[in-house]
């Protein structure tokens, strides 16, 4: 290359000519050895994590603790930082519901809890109870670690949203950066179910005004999102018309030229991918509405019936049940809850709740099986199921016989948490460059697509010790939350994926064939060399979401049996339990898969 030319070529692009000149500086090998090695270090958080979600998938929460423990401290000061205090929590949660022993070296831990009081004063039940005296149990230690974890997360998420309210526009200029390599600031389930474990957390530990206020958080998440979303669908139509005039710039000031991210949809090769991406989300989808989610209407729907303190309380019940009812209207017991607090519904004679025999398996999620024949059921098992918001209500049913909230035995609930939530995994799928050719070539993308996860216990029964027989039905489907949200998300996961691919595409062959025209074909290779280890960094999915959410919740209501003595089983597992003496108590069932225990705890919600 002549002087001039290099000195030209050098004021066009600075840093791109010092990085070529030292690319000549070393030989072919020394060059391809490091590149190979950049290449094969770039892993998916969902590869990352595979050894984690193993171990809590199989069972081995100890080992699952240990790693998430790891995780979290490993990355505090982290762009992830709170994706995996997210999972610590919930992780840390497993380890309370399986009262796994706590490490020799929690001692200390264990009896700064005790000193400072309320930790201790929680221990109401039976499992709480089982530690030796002067400690303080294994379960209330897990869960005040959880409560920590969670509260981390709550608050690295406000501070997150605070400083992005006043960052107006800063997405435009990180358009090209890999969103993988972004802040993670939780998604709006993520904010929703954190809120919802954490109320959990609470009325395990007795603290009944610190989990109301965990319920209010969590609804208002759910409020909060669909602002969220309107902005972030703005956010994107705006990149899109930035791109398609030629406003881009890539993290090195290069402008690139004007990309239509509409017509790169439309090609069909494009198009054909993009499609079956969007095939697996709708079809999990249920029609539960925007960013709302069931379980955690169920949750508050509990809580403010079994623990109202005034007749607001109660219609706020009220109304959380119709929802619920709107959302699951296979679930006989959410009938009856219903029937239960609806004061229209209500006559003199009270009806009974399901009969033991009538309470139905869980069926597929696209399945609509047939009511139990009981006088509510009939009334309101006609009833559709709406997408509704979060505040929503739906028509209350015709009159039917009413239902006693206060059995004389007391009522016992039971919550099952089975199997994995979906997971992000990474897909290419092929982008055309319109800019480069006289035709079009074309470039990988990647992107994040979901999968589900199956191997799951589908079917939880409760069995007395007289015979009779209850199994928990469907009220929330984590794959429907998971992929409405997704749903949401995906159009500007795409047009941000497409800028960003195709910008940087078509700047570097645009520059690659200028090299190769002023430096030859070795200066091309070179330079093509090294853009390819960015190429690489910028060309991943961003496959982060909270791994450690269940698949399903389920719930039954029975009367507590005389003699307290409950029998579950999930497929060849099972575990029998001795209730509390409580009016009003929860039996919570988690079941990572198939092939793992049963890990069980209760708490009561009314003395």
């Amino acid at each position: 290359m002549p002087a001039a030319s290099r000195r030209s070529f050098a004021a066009a692009s600075p840093s791109l000519f010092r990085r070529l000149r030292r690319l000549r500086a070393v030989a072919l090998p020394s060059v391809a050895l490091p590149l190979f090695l950049s290449l094969t270090g770039c892993q998916t958080y969902t590869e990352r994590t595979q050894s984690r979600d193993e171990a809590l998938r199989t069972g081995n929460i100890a080992a699952a603790v240990a790693q998430a423990d790891k995780d979290a401290e490993k990355n505090a000061g982290t762009k992830d930082a709170i994706l995996f205090r997210l999972e610590q929590g919930a992780i840390l949660r497993s380890a309370a519901l399986a009262n796994l022993p706590l490490p020799a070296d929690a001692q200390t831990t264990s009896q700064s809890l005790i000193d400072n009081g309320s930790a201790a004063q929680t221990q109401t039940n039976q499992a709480l109870n089982a530690a030796a005296p002067g400690d303080i149990s294994p379960r209330i230690a897990w869960l005040t670690r959880s409560l920590a974890a969670f509260d981390d997360a709550a608050r690295r998420i406000e501070a997150e949203d605070a400083a992005a309210k006043v960052k107006i526009g800063s997405e435009l200029g990180a358009v090209l950066t890999n969103q993988a390599n972004t802040p993670y600031r939780g998604r709006a389930y993520d904010k929703v179910m954190l809120h919802t474990y954490q109320a959990l957390n609470y009325l395990q530990l007795r603290d009944a005004d610190a989990a109301r206020v965990e319920l209010n958080r969590a609804l208002q998440s759910q409020r909060d999102a669909v602002d969220a979303n309107a902005k972030r669908i703005a956010e994107a139509q705006k990149l899109a018309d930035e791109a398609k005039s030629g406003g881009v710039k890539d993290d090195q000031g290069r402008q690139g030229s004007g990309y239509d991210v509409d017509r790169a949809k439309s090609d069909p090769r494009t198009s054909s991918g993009i499609a079956n991406i969007e095939g697996k989300f709708n079809a999990a989808i249920l029609p539960y509405g925007d960013y709302v989610n069931p379980f955690t209407t169920f949750l508050d729907a509990l809580v403010f019936t079994h623990q109202s303190l005034d007749a607001s309380d109660l219609e706020r019940a009220r109304k959380s049940w119709e929802r619920v009812v709107s959302f699951a209207p296979q679930n006989p017991y959410a009938r009856a809850d219903y029937v239960a607090v609806e004061p229209d519904l209500q006559v003199a004679a009270p009806a009974a709740l399901p009969a033991p025999e009538q309470a139905p398996a869980p069926a597929a999620a696209s399945e609509t099986p047939a009511a139990p024949a009981t006088t509510a059921s009939a009334a309101i098992a006609a009833s559709p199921a709406p997408a509704v918001p979060a505040d929503a209500s739906v028509t209350p049913a015709p009159q039917v016989s009413g239902l006693s909230l206060q059995p004389s035995a007391g009522i016992t609930y039971i919550i099952f948490e089975t199997g994995a939530a979906p997971y992000r995994d990474q897909i290419r799928i092929d982008l055309p460059l319109f800019v480069v050719t006289s035709g079009i070539s074309y470039v990988g993308m990647a992107l994040p697509q979901l999968e589900t996860v199956g191997g799951h216990s589908s079917v939880l029964t409760a069995t007395t010790t007289d015979g009779r027989s209850y199994a928990a039905s469907l009220v929330a489907s984590m794959d429907s939350v998971v992929a409405q949200d997704f749903k949401n998300e995906w159009p500007t996961i795409l047009t941000k994926t497409i800028i960003s691919t195709a910008t940087k595409a078509t700047i570097d062959a645009i520059l690659q064939k200028q090299i190769q025209d002023q430096a030859g074909a070795t200066g091309a290779l070179l330079f093509q060399l090294a853009t390819a280890v960015t190429q690489a960094a910028i060309n991943i999915a961003d496959t982060r979401t909270w791994r450690s959410l269940p698949k399903e919740f389920h719930y039954a209501r029975l009367d507590t049996p005389a003699d307290r003595q409950l029998t579950l089983s999930a497929g060849s597992v099972a575990r029998t339990v001795t209730l509390e003496p409580a009016a009003v108590q929860v039996v919570y069932v988690k079941s990572p898969s198939a092939f793992s225990p049963l890990f069980v705890s209760q708490f009561v919600l009314k003395i």
